[in-house]
């Protein structure tokens, strides 16, 4: 989760005041009308699905440098939910303002996130749940989630739902298996934080 676009140059396009957002706050719902794109300057977002079973599903995850909202640009209805996982920062571009070269930049921040969300998808669908619950752990330790000990362990912001909707699972067998976990020495979990206790074997058994 380390890309980064290149920024929108051209004045006209882009809100030069920065929009910020706390941890929690959701940008816009499935079905809003799409007025703008928007480039995350700073902290971490996912878009998020409802399934047909009723569950949210987490279908990406928005870094600094992503340009999304791409609706706006077809003059659709918001097609996800927007939510910030961190505090944030957004900057609204106004796509009737954008140049041929800014057009490139969306472009290729767009195709960016379209090979991560091809390459994350293994997380929700390859391998047992253990598996994907490794993975995604590992993932969002490289991400504003994530953060180390001052014995140079990681952890990761996370409750179990979270982690539940970015794998396809039920907190319930979420929250099994992370318990099974730490049993095995694996994790360490706490209250929304879960310390990567044995980073060698998680990356193992993620594959990775």
């Amino acid at each position: 989760m380390t890309l980064y676009a290149t920024g929108i140059t051209t004045t006209t396009a882009t809100d030069t005041q920065g929009r910020p957002l706390r941890r929690g706050d959701t940008l816009y719902y499935t079905g809003d009308a799409s007025t703008s794109l928007y480039r995350l300057e700073s902290g971490l977002l996912r878009a998020i699905r409802l399934t047909p079973q009723g569950r949210n599903l987490t279908v990406r995850h928005i870094v600094p440098g992503d340009i999304f909202g791409e609706e706006a640009l077809h003059g659709i209805a918001r097609s996800h939910q927007v939510v910030a996982l961190t505090e944030a920062v957004i900057a609204p571009i106004y796509a009737q303002h954008l140049s041929g070269e800014d057009l490139w930049t969306v472009t290729r921040s767009l195709s960016q996130q379209l090979q991560r969300v091809m390459n994350d998808g293994v997380h929700i669908q390859d391998g047992e749940l253990r598996e994907r619950i490794a993975r995604y752990l590992l993932n969002l330790s490289d991400s504003s989630l994530g953060g180390l000990h001052t014995d140079g362990r990681r952890f990761v912001r996370a409750t179990h739902e979270l982690i539940a909707e970015g794998t396809g699972a039920t907190r319930e067998s979420v929250s099994k298996l992370i318990g099974e976990m730490r049993d095995d020495g694996l994790l360490v979990p706490a209250y929304r934080c879960i310390t990567l206790q044995n980073e060698r074997e998680l990356r193992a058994l993620a594959g990775i």
